[in-house]
């Protein structure tokens, strides 16, 4: 339903759109032929009134045509008066084969001309003028020009909502994907919880037993931390609550962190027997906040243990060039499709992988180590075959400052 009056507001606004272009040109052109036939109408009514000044009419019936010089001056006076500035050409012919006798005011006269004939016998005038399009269209200019630039508004204008609607739809998708997995990643350690805190209440002999009461308890709080752990991951994503945080930089130990996140990451994933490839020199530091540093490297890294499908291979090396260190981390996961490049690191965002719930999220992840990264002065980078496993390369400022503090 949504999705139909989405399309049905889209269509509606570029008809809109066209139809106002379409009434925008079809008015311009209206105007352009009143004008043309104005101009000619008027021209007409100035030749005929010069005519009547010039011509003579002898008894016989027939005309006399005075000095053609005569007309050329009566036809410059009329048509200044009219405010019309426009060379012309008067021209006496032969009412029988259009031969020219006479003519006068032929200077500047162009290729295009409109042309007035009016017959008196024996002879034939005809009055040749330039073309009004050049001029009606300079007149016109002004005009021309406003409606583009409504056009051109009304079309960014149009342009920018449904933009707006695009993101909005992207928007209202979005949150419909994290409700949806907040909702189930919730219920798990909640469910957990509870049956232990239900078993220990309702069965007298777990309660008595002092290791399974142990064991129940530990199950219990483990969920309950699991479950605190995505609360901060969650919160953790607030840009407000992010600018909040204060970044201590000092030389940090890059071997020593990655050596903590191993070893953190080895309890979580017991079950996985995760396989590291460390390369990095035993002394190898880079000035950084050292938690910050550490949580984004260990999302990288749970992030690569996480979406493989085989035995997790995580390789974490260290490489320094000039006065920039960048750490790689590459897995042998399911890998990104090139097409997820630029929108990886979109908050909220995530890849549909298909039904695997032992791997839903929320799509903070990589924004949240983005933003760290940045904090640092630093970038990230992505390269990943699909099937093969992908690699994540931080660059950061090998000496960066020694106290920084957002606030």
């Amino acid at each position: 339903m949504k999705k139909s009056r989405f399309t049905i507001v889209l269509l509606s606004s570029i008809s809109s759109l066209v139809l106002l272009a379409t009434v925008e040109i079809i008015w311009a052109i209206d105007t352009y032929d009143n004008m043309r036939n104005a101009y000619h109408n008027q021209i007409e009514s100035i030749f005929d009134e010069a005519l009547w000044q010039y011509v003579l009419r002898e008894p016989n019936g027939n005309y006399t045509l005075p000095d053609i010089t005569r007309l050329q001056t009566i036809l410059q006076e009329e048509l200044r008066t009219s405010g019309i500035k426009s060379d012309f050409m008067v021209e006496v012919l032969t009412n029988t084969n259009n031969v020219p006798l006479w003519n006068a005011g032929n200077e500047g006269l162009s290729a295009k001309t409109i042309t007035f004939d009016k017959s008196f016998t024996p002879l034939t005038i005809r009055l040749s003028v330039n073309d009004p399009h050049r001029a009606i269209m300079v007149s016109m200019r002004w005009m021309l020009i406003l409606q583009t630039l409504s056009i051109i508004v009304l079309t960014t204008s149009y342009i920018y909502l449904l933009r707006t609607l695009f993101r909005a739809k992207n928007i209202e998708q979005i949150r419909r994907d994290l409700t949806h997995n907040i909702t189930h990643e919730l219920k798990t350690p909640i469910a957990a919880a509870y049956a232990a805190t239900d078993a220990l209440r309702n069965s007298p002999h777990i309660l008595h037993n002092e290791a399974t009461r142990n064991d129940y308890l530990d199950m219990s709080l483990a969920e309950l931390k699991r479950l605190e752990g995505m609360v901060n991951e969650i919160l953790s994503s607030s840009t407000e609550d992010f600018e909040k945080q204060k970044f201590v930089y000092e030389p940090c130990n890059i071997c020593h962190i990655v050596e903590e996140v191993c070893a953190t990451l080895n309890l979580k994933y017991s079950d996985k027997d995760v396989e590291w490839h460390i390369d990095i020199p035993q002394h190898t530091e880079v000035v950084a906040d050292r938690l910050h540093l550490l949580a984004a490297i260990s999302s990288l890294a749970d992030n690569a243990i996480k979406y493989c499908n085989n035995r997790p291979i995580i390789t974490i090396s260290v490489s320094c060039s000039g006065n920039t260190t960048t750490i790689s981390i590459s897995d042998n996961g399911i890998g990104i499709p090139h097409s997820e490049y630029k929108r990886i690191f979109e908050k909220f965002y995530r890849i549909s992988q298909g039904n695997r719930h032992n791997t839903r999220g929320y799509g903070v992840g990589l924004y949240y180590v983005k933003s760290i990264i940045a904090q640092h002065g630093g970038k990230i980078s992505l390269s990943s075959t699909v099937g093969k496993g992908s690699s994540f390369n931080i660059t950061l400022p090998t000496y960066g400052k020694t106290t920084h503090t957002n606030s």
